[in-house]
């Protein structure tokens, strides 16, 4: 397994790590028994970094990390994330809380399930622009990395794609690292991020599923976290996503690992997080490391082939966003 450094650290991560959230819940229908077995074989394939949140599982993501690698704590690297509150549920939902109070309680009940005395990357958990603006969180996280509970501090953007502003506004604070989006459909805003010379872990590399060949065609699942998605909007970009299918097996790999491998050409990108929930799926995405990388002219077609064919979906994607601000 490739590794690759985060930005002014020595910390070396590898190229492809694990989410637990698509282990820990049936969102991306998991084979949730077989969380652990995932997660030692891809510690036994070289992955060492693993990407969870407190609120994943309702504290099982980091606690089911520190139950693998209670022995190895120093050979991995975990990023969690706080900021939401679901310890007092309102109406049996979460709410968002960076009070400085609430984020120093949450921080140290993930120390306490993780079983450790220091985070790699702590992020605040989906903040809006106010929370990104707010210099008190800022200090308060510096706090921490200055008293060595923190090695490196970010900003986890989302729930969905577009939070661009939001993103650049936190570059421009200092935050350390950010985690968002970014994939062959939905280029913005996570291609203007990659100028920056920040740590950037990408998640939902495959679009919702849509550039998984193996799941085509996709149905509405109620259950399955891609569901917040338009199905129809998931359909056109199956639909204008087969000529990549026909060019990823003209290169004798999958559309999924063509995927990967897209990302993975940026030297600038830290780690991708690909949704993986079951040893099949993981088999497949450890292969990517074994294929060779894109070259330019891999890399040009595909990002012409994503300006001319998925612009419009990646803008409705940008567009799904104000309705959480």
């Amino acid at each position: 397994m490739k590794l690759r450094k985060i930005n002014h650290t020595n910390i070396e991560v590898s190229e492809i790590g694990i989410g637990v959230w698509s282990l820990v819940t049936d969102w991306w229908g998991a084979e949730v028994n077989k969380a652990e077995d995932i997660l030692r074989k891809a510690y036994e394939n070289g992955i060492n970094f693993f990407d969870t949140a407190d609120i994943y599982g309702e504290g099982l993501g980091e606690t089911i990390l520190s139950k693998v690698f209670n022995t190895k704590r120093d050979r991995i690297v975990i990023l969690t994330k706080i900021g939401y509150d679901f310890y007092n549920k309102i109406n049996n939902r979460a709410i968002q809380r960076f009070d400085l109070d609430y984020l120093d309680f949450a921080f140290k009940k993930s120390l306490e399930r993780l079983n450790t005395d220091y985070i790699d990357i702590l992020m605040i958990h989906n903040p809006k622009m106010q929370i990104i603006k707010n210099k008190e969180v800022l200090d308060f996280l510096y706090s921490l990395k200055k008293d060595g509970k923190v090695r490196v501090i970010g900003v986890a953007l989302g729930p969905t794609l577009g939070w661009g502003e939001e993103g650049l506004e936190a570059i421009k604070m200092g935050y350390e690292s950010l985690e968002y989006i970014y994939n062959i459909i939905e280029l913005k805003p996570g291609i203007d991020f990659l100028n920056f010379d920040i740590a950037h872990f990408v998640r939902v590399p495959h679009a919702s599923d849509a550039l998984i060949e193996e799941k085509w065609p996709i149905f509405n699942n109620p259950k399955l976290h891609r569901s917040l998605k338009d199905i129809n909007w998931i359909k056109k970009a199956v639909e204008l996503s087969k000529p990549l299918l026909e060019y990823a097996k003209s290169k004798g790999i999958k559309l999924s690992q063509l995927a990967l491998k897209f990302i993975l050409y940026n030297s600038k990108v830290t780690s991708v997080l690909p949704n993986i929930s079951s040893l099949k799926e993981l088999e497949e995405y450890i292969q990517v490391e074994k294929l060779p990388d894109l070259t330019d002219e891999d890399y040009k077609y595909l990002y012409e082939y994503s300006i001319t064919h998925f612009s419009e979906l990646n803008n409705e994607s940008i567009e799904e966003t104000k309705r959480y601000k």
